[in-house]
This record gives C-alpha cells, structure tokens and sequence, in this order.
C-alpha cells in the first residue's frame, strides 16, 4: 500500500512519522483562495479534500493500493476565520486580535484510498480550543520578526517559538501542530494498514 501525503508542511511529516514509517510527500499546491465564505468547519474539510483529490488523480494510475492524505488547518476567534497572513503587518493583527482570548483550531482531514480497484472517500475534522496569553506590543513583534507566523494559520505555532504565549489548550495537541494523529489512525487501522 503507498500512502502519500499531500503537504508541503514539515510540521506534517513529523507528525505522521510517528504513525507510519513509509509514505511519499507530494504537496498539492491548490489555491486556497477561491474557496471562501464558509464555516470553519466546512472550509477545513473542502481545502483538504481539494488536497487530497490533486494528488490522488495525478497518482491513481501508478498504483493498485494507494492512500492519499489531505490536510488543512484554519484558526476561528468568533467569527473570523484566520488562515496564513499575507505579509508582517497582518501577522502582527492577527495576533493582537488573538491576545488574552481563546481561538478555535479546525483542522480538516481528507483520505482518499484506492484497494483492489474500489476507491473510498474519508472526510472529517476535529476542533482544538487554544487560549492565548496577554502578549504586549513588544511580544508581538518580536514574535514577528522571529519568521514563525508568517507561515501559520492564525500567525502563531504551539509547538514553536509560539508555545510560550499558549496558556491552554483543550483537545488534540498535535492537530494545532497540523494534523489529528489520532483520527489518522483510525483510519489507517481501518483500512489494514499497521501503525506505529
């Protein structure tokens, strides 16, 4: 069986070398802004479903038994939905708007698997609670200029120079990292693979 993740992110690969020891890494490079006025929810889901699929069409010939496995990650404060920042400026906004609340980490998970000519669609996401520290001016844009938000959604990372503004966190640590190791199993193990 190849399993083939559809991320760039080493975030990700980490994360599923503690599940399995095998796969491929083939980022999918999908636009994730044309989908857009969504539920958190929702948009997780469809971004890593948009994932997985490119991969998948671009490999399903080359193999009789094949998993592909997309993620996407979102941060909600209310009703915002924050993904990556464009530039500096909007890292350090997003972050102000973050200081002292919690925020909603959504992380969508999409597997697609091809076994004995039959493909199946898994599709879901997990919600993780975040409360964020008080961070001062000063905080923020020495947490900017470190270079570590600017590719986060939300502008921060748990498991980085970010983990010292976390003051809580309720659910799946690692699927603010980036990926539900949990559910990943799950249905690995459901589809007979081994697991770590």
């Amino acid at each position: 069986m190849k399993i083939v993740l559809a991320s760039a992110s080493p975030r990700r690969e980490e994360l599923l070398k503690k599940i399995v020891e095998d796969f491929d890494i083939i980022p999918s490079d999908i636009d994730e802004s044309l989908i857009k006025e969504k539920v958190a929810e929702q948009l997780v889901e469809e971004l890593s479903y948009a994932k997985a699929e490119k991969v998948f069409i671009k490999e399903q010939e080359k193999y009789d038994d094949l998993i592909v496995i997309g993620v996407d990650t979102m941060v909600a404060l209310e009703d915002n939905l924050l993904g990556k920042p464009k530039d500096a400026e909007d890292a350090k906004k997003m972050l102000s708007s973050l200081s002292g609340k919690s925020n909603d980490v959504y992380t969508g998970l999409s597997i697609i698997v091809k076994q004995k000519n039959k493909i199946t669609k898994e599709v879901t996401n997990s919600k993780t609670r975040v409360k964020m520290k008080e961070m001062s001016q000063e905080d923020i844009e020495e947490y900017v200029s470190s270079g570590e938000p600017l590719d986060k959604a939300g502008a921060y990372a748990v498991q980085g120079k970010g983990a010292k503004y976390i003051e809580e966190i309720e659910g799946n640590y690692d699927s603010v990292v980036g990926l539900n190791t949990d559910l990943v199993k799950e249905f690995l193990e459901k589809y007979g693979i081994e697991v770590l």
